[in-house]
């Protein structure tokens, strides 16, 4: 089968015709469901979430009752009620995810949602989608073979990562810039295969994101052990090494004061760009200025972290008023506005 990059993927789900069930195939923490979820939200449906793993039969096609037939002649009939999650009356997307790992039973039961909209006497309202998922043999995950009437009626894609398309997504969800900066400069521990031992963490994009969380709340002291403990030994040391170093990073403040120069080391470039994205997310119009007279210095120094900076702020849909006024700004700049024709808003405009 294909292998989709993260944008791919959520545009493949937005523009299938609503009958066609996309199966996304790829290892755990790769980040499947944040990306259904994104593109119902593009579609402007909410997403209802079933695991395979937690469901039996009755919980998708529901429990029968009695009750009297039409025209009260004293007959009776059973129906089945389906569960209020999937009992609705407007266009919503129906995420199944883990849909390999349930049982036989389960997966039977999806036949004809899957086929036909229908579960037993409730038909899904027009517009509404179904999209399935799971995970790989090889993932060493709880998967069950795919009955071939259930997957003949699916259409099969992978997932693969992606760290630019990552990196786009956690400058707008307000990823640490350690863990944008680390990943920025290190793609490739984004996400490892699960080690042949029995070491319970590894790096994913979903365990980056943890250590993210923990990041935000967790005093420096203990960064060693969130680290290991999210992504593991090998790639939390790495991040702890990087991180430390990046605390000797000069401030924003001073960089734009012209009382600081910008760093010779790599690293630390990277962490100062991955702090103005996180500035930029704020409601102050002077971070918006911070930001860009900051930005100027790194230009100067390297015009890559530069670049890789404006463009993931330029892409952000919220428009907070340090971003606002970071664009006015920007503007007026040589050194940004030489950002912006090397970036990618300045390849578009030239296409």
């Amino acid at each position: 089968m294909i292998a989709l990059s993260p944008p791919e993927l959520v545009e493949l789900v937005v523009a299938l015709p609503p009958t066609r069930t996309p199966f996304i195939w790829g290892p755990p923490g790769i980040g499947k469901s944040a990306l259904v979820r994104e593109a119902a939200d593009f579609l402007g449906i909410p997403c209802v979430t079933l695991l395979g793993t937690q469901l039996a039969p009755e919980d998708l096609i529901g429990v029968p009752r009695i009750r009297p037939r039409h025209g009260n002649d004293g007959q009776y009939v059973t129906e089945f009620c389906p569960p209020s999650a999937i009992l609705q009356s407007e266009p919503y997307l129906l995420f199944v995810d883990e849909l390999n790992s349930a049982v036989p039973d389960v997966q039977k039961a999806f036949y004809s949602l899957i086929l036909d909209r229908r579960l037993g006497d409730y038909q899904l309202p027009a517009e509404s989608r179904v999209v399935g998922a799971g995970n790989r043999i090889e993932d060493r995950a709880l998967v069950r073979p795919m009955a071939t009437a259930l997957s003949n009626r699916m259409l099969h894609v992978a997932l693969e990562p992606n760290a630019e398309a990552w990196l786009d997504w956690g400058s707008r969800a307000g990823i640490h810039p350690l863990v944008l900066a680390f990943v920025r400069a290190r793609p490739d521990r984004l996400c490892e295969a699960p080690p042949g031992d029995a070491t319970p963490a590894y790096p994913t994009p979903r365990a980056w994101h943890m250590l993210s969380d923990g990041l935000h709340s967790v005093g420096d002291e203990l960064w060693p052990a969130l680290a290991a403990g999210s992504v593991g030994d090998r790639a939390g040391a790495e991040f702890s090494a990087f991180a430390k170093r990046a605390l000797l990073a000069p401030k924003l403040e001073d960089l734009a004061s012209g009382n600081a120069t910008v760093p010779d080391d790599p690293d630390l470039i990277y962490f100062l760009g991955a702090s103005c994205l996180a500035r930029l997310g704020t409601s102050s119009e002077q971070d918006g200025i911070l930001v860009a007279e900051a930005l100027e210095a790194l230009g100067e120094a390297s015009m890559e972290v530069a670049v890789w900076t404006v463009d993931a702020a330029l892409k952000r849909r919220d428009k907070t008023d340090a971003l606002q006024s970071f664009e006015e700004r920007i503007r007026n700049s040589k050194v940004l506005v030489d950002v912006l024709r090397l970036g990618r808003f300045g390849r578009e405009a030239r296409a």
